[in-house]
């Protein structure tokens, strides 16, 4: 950049093509600077030359705080072979990513990304070590690492999606807790914590009562609102005809594949508002549930229903949350409750209200698909979203990975 001219003469197109080569060039050093760490940890240069470990020295040396240096060796242990004081070597962790960063196709805060996800997954044999990471460097390619930190939550249910083995142990009695304290004045303060299906019931409770009021003159809180919610729904329990023996209806489960599935593989299921199971889990649910079918087509796409109209009637706006999730722009984990509905061929234009022409977006991302180079288009049934040349010169498609379908692996 230093011979191109002054700053001022260099176009945009060339001034964002110049910042992404330099910060290739910044991974590039980096990844040769953690190899070289990683060898003078490997060899015991620190206690060589007198200092107490290699922290202490590059302190001295490269002149960074001792937390710095912890980190970057941490990552050099994870990407590169180490060797033990008995001189054995032991092969790296994460080879992969360490030919992705020696790339600058990822960059630190992406490793330490990765390093997370799959320590949380010790259970995963080397084959499935070596996929999940695969997933997420692929996912790297497109994301950044708060992105690729929401990702991560999924990587267990690509690559092994009925967790770790069932130990011999007597089955453990759900994770509960409450406690509660009566103050003076009659009041009650309490505090607690539910297990996932209890969660996803009281949440479910809660949700249709602690909306703002529509009039627009609610002044109250969020924690006022669901404060509130609290107690219409002990209102509306207590009216339970059948309180305190048998209180309202098992727990209600839309599934969104075959019923054969569920019986067998069933490697995709997810609670209506994206509360992902592992296979086990959704099976045990299944035996003692209320299971609410989902009548998919073709491809796992919700029926159509083509009305005529702008605004999207309740009918196709479940279907769309049905297949969409949440926000379908590429890496938003936005929630579908805070979604609009996006006619991809405009309305104006001819775009029907019909599923096969609407996508979920949040607000943020409704904006920025009106006001920026971002393209959408529907790809069988599914939308998926152009970048700008600027973001990725191939300009190749991308689509939501945290909502979306898992993908299949080998």
């Amino acid at each position: 950049m230093s011979n191109a001219g002054p700053m001022w003469q260099i176009s945009d197109a060339e001034l964002l093509d110049a910042a992404t080569a330099a910060e290739t060039r910044l991974r590039q050093a980096y990844a040769e600077s953690v190899h070289l760490l990683s060898e003078l940890d490997n060899r015991g240069v620190a206690t060589k030359i007198g200092y107490s470990n290699t922290p202490a020295l590059l302190m001295h040396t490269l002149r960074i705080s001792r937390a710095d240096a912890r980190h970057r060796l941490a990552q050099a242990n994870d990407l590169h072979p180490t060797t033990t004081p008995t001189g054995s070597v032991i092969d790296p962790v994460l080879p992969q990513t360490s030919q992705a960063l020696a790339r600058g196709e990822v960059g630190s805060e992406h490793v330490d990304v990765i390093r997370k996800t799959l320590a949380d997954l010790p259970h995963l044999d080397t084959e499935q070590r070596a996929t999940a990471e695969q997933v997420m460097l692929d996912r790297a390619a497109e994301d950044d690492p708060k992105a690729l930190t929401r990702f991560a939550t999924r990587v267990r249910d690509i690559v092994d999606p009925d967790g770790p083995p069932p130990t011999d142990d007597e089955p453990k009695r759900p994770e509960r807790m409450l406690r509660r304290h009566i103050r003076r004045d009659g009041t009650l303060e309490f505090k607690g914590h539910l297990d996932l299906e209890s969660a996803q019931l009281f949440e479910n409770l809660l949700k249709p009562f602690e909306k703002p009021h529509p009039e627009g003159n609610d002044t109250r809180g969020y924690a006022e609102r669901a404060g509130d919610a609290f107690a219409d729904v002990l209102k509306m329990a207590a009216h339970s005809p059948d309180l305190p023996t048998h209180n309202g209806v098992r727990t209600e489960v839309a599934v969104t594949i075959t019923y054969q599935e569920l019986q067998h593989a069933l490697d995709n299921a997810v609670l209506t508002d994206n509360t992902s199971l592992t296979a086990r889990d959704a099976r045990r649910l299944a035996c003692d549930a209320r299971i609410i079918p989902a009548v998919l087509g073709t491809d796992s796409q919700p029926l159509d229903v083509a009305v005529p109209a702008y605004t999207t009637p309740a009918h196709i706006r479940r279907a769309l949350v049905l297949r969409d999730r949440g926000c379908s722009f590429p890496a938003c984990d936005r929630p579908s409750n805070v979604c609009d509905s996006h006619h991809v061929l405009e309305w104006r234009k001819g775009g029907p209200t019909k599923l096969k022409n609407l996508a979920l977006l949040c607000q943020h991302h409704h904006r920025l698909i009106h006001h920026s180079d971002w393209q959408a288009e529907m790809v069988n049934g599914r939308p998926q979203f152009i970048p700008p040349a600027y973001v990725d010169p191939s300009r190749t498609p991308r689509r939501n990975h945290i909502h979306g379908p898992l993908p299949r692996t080998a």
